[in-house]
């Protein structure tokens, strides 16, 4: 009998081709199949087998859609077992395999490359992975020390958290109504007291030092409106004076400019040594409507930021100091710079009075204000919402006001690529610019509180913002984020940076404390190659 009228041959030729037709079947069902752990962990484990086993891989999602559109398109089609299933037999034949070992790996490579590129993408338009310098916090921020610390009497509304860091790296705070310094030189070192402030001058309030050419000059303001000039050096006072209701202050060279209660501005020269003929000579100007709760001068020296409690913003300039420059957002054919909450300005817990409980503001020793030093036309701003969130501005003075752009308005980056606020859910208190890196540090006190159901008889607590009590810290001007570090239990009130820029003094009075932290390390500028080691045979 020949081969071709041989029955039995056709009838097993028929059977192979069923047995095709149905693998082909199966494996275009792979991609519905569950991979996952649990069902992975159900299957038999495989035979031996030279190719790869399905059974041996971690396959999820779009990585298994794409091995099986592979699998099924090769010109060589795998094929399975004609005595199991798919499930059962997940070892492929070596013989008919289309996917050998490198073509596997390259596989995987293309799966995880895709899988970062869509990371980076949804970080924005280009968004890169970020990389960050060895002074960056990233790498940095850590816990130094802790040093003794408390405010006055909790029922002094007008009662401040004063810290100051002067040029000779000495901390200047007030311990109840004495004034200490201690010299950062020597973490581990016994504060000394400076001096103390009498009943008839109240409460210790503000305290500032001035910059790095009068490295031994710090100034104190008093609840009563007592304020004082000290050299640090001599320890000794060299020139008092009195006002109304100072709230905030900063020193500019010899320039003492003090914002008080009712929202007006004094211009003192320190230069001047008869304190009446200084307050004579003072300039004064008068624009916002409520309490002045921070200050910051620019570097140019001519140029003033003023924040009140309504949250209004206000710069100044100097030469011309009567009329505030007309910047920010453009509300009702007028250019103004303006927050929902104060700036600066952050509750406290209620406390208990003969009348009643209650709650009050308090100014903090730091400020929600700050100005880029290497885009000097770079204001950022923040604030305290009554509902325990804070929002950063960042505000270009320069287009605003007309001038010409920065630098850094023409710099690489793009516009669309900056963000001119960031939301909180956490109060910002204030903030500092790093002078060796571009980021920015903001620090936060109470956080907005998320109530959770509770669960049966089970009390739970609310939940709070991972923001609350922290360091943040940002890459400026795109404002990613680089590290929170939860600092206290309690609300951080300010903090003050060292003038070096590598660390910061962190005010929590209600823990009784100044935390001391390492924020920034050292800048190491790239070394210099010789022109005798450039011209060198290599």
């Amino acid at each position: 009998m020949s081969l071709r009228n041989n029955p039995f041959l056709r009838k097993r030729t028929r059977s192979i081709e069923s047995i095709d037709e149905s693998d082909r079947k199966r494996l275009r069902r792979l991609p519905t199949l569950p991979l996952d752990d649990e069902a992975s962990s159900s299957m038999p484990s495989p035979g031996p087998s030279r190719g790869p086993s399905l059974s041996r891989l971690s396959l999820e999602g779009s990585f298994t859609q794409e091995l099986a559109r592979r699998l099924d398109q090769s010109p060589r089609r795998p094929r399975l077992s004609a005595s199991s299933s798919f499930l059962h037999s997940a070892p492929l034949s070596s013989r008919a395999s289309s996917i050998d070992d490198d073509g596997f790996h390259a596989l995987i490579r293309s799966a995880s490359a895709s899988d970062i590129r869509r990371k980076r993408d949804s970080m924005g338009p280009g968004s890169e992975f970020p990389t960050f310098k060895e002074h960056s916090s990233f790498h940095v921020l850590k816990s130094v020390n802790n040093i003794d610390y408390s405010v006055p009497s909790p029922a002094d509304a007008t009662a401040g958290s004063p810290i100051g860091w002067s040029h000779s790296n000495a901390l200047v705070f007030g311990r109840g109504n004495r004034v200490y310094y201690k010299s950062m030189a020597d973490t581990e070192g016994v504060a000394q007291q400076l001096c103390k402030i009498t009943d008839t001058m109240g409460n210790l309030a503000l305290v500032q030092c001035a910059g790095e050419k009068h490295p031994n000059t710090a100034a104190l303001a008093t609840s009563n409106g007592y304020m004082q000039l000290w050299d640090l050096a001599t320890k000794r006072p060299t020139l008092q004076w009195r006002m109304k209701g100072p709230r905030a202050m900063i020193f500019n060279a010899t320039l003492l400019t003090v914002g008080d209660e009712k929202g007006a501005l004094r211009h003192y020269d320190t230069r001047v040594n008869d304190p009446a003929k200084m307050k004579d000579q003072a300039t004064k100007v008068t624009r916002h409507q409520g309490r002045i709760t921070a200050l910051a001068w620019n570097r140019d020296n001519f140029t003033v930021a003023s924040g009140d409690q309504n949250g209004l913003i206000l710069v100044w300039d100097i030469r011309k100091p009567r009329l505030p420059l007309e910047v920010g957002e453009l509300v009702q054919r007028r250019r103004k710079m303006q927050h929902v909450g104060a700036i600066t300005v952050r509750v406290f817990p209620t406390f208990s009075t003969p009348q009643g409980r209650r709650s009050r503001d308090r100014d903090v020793g730091g400020q929600a204000l700050a100005w880029c030093p290497w885009y000097g036309k770079y204001l950022v701003s923040g604030d305290s919402a009554p509902d325990q969130t804070g929002t950063i501005r960042i505000w270009d003075i320069a287009n605003d006001h007309g001038e010409s752009p920065s630098s850094f308005s023409s710099s690489s980056s793009r516009t669309s690529e900056r963000p001119k606020k960031l939301e909180l859910d956490a109060q910002v208190t204030s903030l500092h610019f790093s002078p060796h890196i571009n980021e920015l540090l903001s620090t936060h006190g109470p956080g907005k509180v998320t109530e959770v159901p509770s669960l049966g008889n089970s009390i739970v607590d609310p939940l709070q913002s991972r923001m609350a009590n922290a360091i943040v810290v940002h890459q400026f001007p795109l404002m990613r984020h680089v590290r929170t570090v939860c600092v206290a239990r309690k609300g951080v009130a300010g903090s003050v940076l060292s003038p070096n820029g590598h660390r910061i003094v962190l005010a929590v009075p209600e823990e009784g404390q100044l935390k001391v932290w390492d924020v920034w390390g050292k800048f190491k500028a790239p070394k210099q190659q010789s022109l005798f080691e450039s011209c060198a045979i290599r």
